[in-house]
């Protein structure tokens, strides 16, 4: 009741010193311009400045098509921007000598194994938190192949990894159900109750949970949304991925969300008590490993607004227009959220919203910015509008592209059936291959695909099953190709970017 009396006033009482510039007009305007061109059925936006919730509010509907309205208490899951708060909960342990940011992984954890001898030797709590294993995302393994926390985690350990140890920045998230579960064994509990009662419960985020279950029963959730390439907008089901733990698990709201920036701009203080020490907090704002914007995140940190951007533990650390900044997005299938604090300005923004692709958080975040931080305007609903067209022209670019390239009127080596069998991939476990009803079907972890012939020994895989899947789908090719031994039989197969060597009867 205190933090809705204290809202209250917040609105209704001059505003704090440092925001009486501050236009809530234009955030408005910004908001709804952003879901009106992106097609996005709804958002929730806060604004903390020196202290003080100056901006609290939501729009647009929770589910396409329904009138229920979102509300500032609207559940959404803030997908990747949960890594925050798992490096937020290392720190508090650091800080009671529970661990160290540098004690090597395995003495916490002692099934993790990397594939690489030196990382498994070396790897540290910091390299998990900072994205320098030299392993890539290896997503499929929890999206698809297993729903056990531990079982990833050592599928993943046995994957190739992209680069060497510590030479190269690279994004992943099983690092952070690690970094999670070492979290909750040290706690004396799990993950999510180190959240919860380290964060959740002392921040006063009452509606803030760790499950998808848990996220989805709440009366007031959005209803996650896809776009599809052909333009649809259609409502889908939440993710269920409570196995990623750490990684991206926690469901929130914009008012629980203001607590959280309030906390992280204070240096760990919350409500007149201190949770977590400045110097641990600081240690998660400070970068650890420089990265180049490229691929996907180049949109993120553009380079009319990006000169440096590095990785901290659990945050990108880098400059917005000559400003400090720190932040963090998080995407699922239907949802995107997006966080941006200025330390040196105790600024800080979050937008939740339930539609994936769209860049309405980062329209808005930006455009905050810009007005707090007396910054000349910027059409950032028209720059991510080029890049969200960007995207899908390359996406139709890439299928046309690799149908040019088909070789017409070829036919596979081998009679069907002599490509069915089991294939088993060291990290990515067992494939089925079958034939029915005259068509090669793939069974792999939760998945089904139909295999249709693309040329010579290539196919591609069609995804079937699960139907709740399939639709976001849409942008991608799943490429399958039989290598042949030399007399003449399947001796392997390569999918999910995968070599699966043919299994022994």
């Amino acid at each position: 009741m205190r933090r809705y009396i204290l809202l209250f006033a917040l609105l209704f009482v001059a505003p704090p010193a440092g925001a009486a510039e501050f236009d809530p007009k234009a955030i408005d305007a910004a908001v709804a311009k952003a879901l009106k061109e992106f097609d996005a059925p709804g958002a929730a936006v806060v604004i903390v400045k020196d202290g003080q919730v100056i901006y609290l509010k939501g729009f647009g509907v929770r589910e396409k098509g329904k009138e229920d309205r979102v509300t500032p208490d609207t559940v959404f899951p803030i997908a990747s921007c949960s890594k925050a708060f798992t490096a937020t909960a290392l720190a508090a342990l650091a800080d009671e000598g529970k661990l160290k940011w540098d004690d090597k992984v395995r003495d916490h954890l002692d099934y993790f194994r990397l594939s690489d001898e030196l990382a498994d030797r070396e790897v540290t709590l910091r390299d998990l938190l900072c994205h320098r294993t030299g392993m890539p995302r290896h997503d499929v393994l929890w999206s698809g192949l297993s729903t056990d926390s531990g079982d990833v985690i050592r599928r993943w350990g046995k994957a190739p990894p992209a680069t060497s140890f510590r030479s190269k920045w690279e994004y992943a998230n099983v690092p952070f159900t690690t970094a999670g579960l070492i979290a909750g064994k040290l706690d004396g509990s799990d993950w999510a109750g180190v959240i919860k009662a380290r964060i959740f419960k002392p921040l006063g985020m009452d509606r803030s949970s760790c499950t998808w279950k848990e996220g989805a029963a709440q009366p007031d959730h959005a209803t996650a949304h896809y776009y599809g390439l052909d333009k649809s907008t259609t409502a889908i089901k939440w993710d269920e991925i409570d196995h990623a733990g750490g990684a991206g698990c926690i469901n929130s709201t914009a008012r629980d969300m203001g607590a959280w920036l309030q906390f992280q701009l204070a240096g760990g203080k919350f409500d007149g008590r201190r949770l977590v020490t400045e110097r641990a907090l600081r240690d998660t704002h400070t970068s650890q490993m420089l990265l180049i914007p490229e691929g996907p995140f180049a949109v993120y940190f553009p380079p009319k607004v990006t000169r440096f951007a590095s990785y901290g533990l659990g945050w990108f650390v880098h400059d917005y227009r000559g400003t400090n900044c720190v932040s963090h997005g998080g995407t699922l299938t239907g949802f995107r959220a997006q966080c941006m604090l200025v330390p040196e300005k105790k600024l800080g923004v979050f937008v939740l919203c339930n539609l994936r692709p769209s860049y309405v958080c980062e329209t808005v975040c930006k455009t905050a910015l810009d007005a707090l931080l007396e910054l000349p305007a910027e059409d950032w609903t028209a720059f991510h509008k080029v890049q969200l067209a960007a995207l899908d022209f390359s996406t139709a670019a890439a299928k046309k592209k690799r149908e040019s390239a088909r070789k017409p009127d070829t036919k596979p080596s081998l009679a069907l059936k002599e490509y069915a069998g089991a294939f088993e991939e060291r990290a990515y476990g067992r494939a089925e291959v079958t034939v029915e009803n005259d068509k090669l079907m793939i069974r792999c972890g939760k998945y089904t695909f139909r295999v249709e012939h693309y040329h010579f020994d290539t196919f591609t895989a069609v995804p079937v099953e699960p139907k709740d899947d399939v639709l976001s789908f849409d942008r991608s090719t799943f490429d399958v190709q039989f290598r042949l031994g030399t007399s003449g039989e399947v001796q392997s197969m390569r999918f999910l970017e995968q070599e699966f060597p043919r299994a022994k009867k």
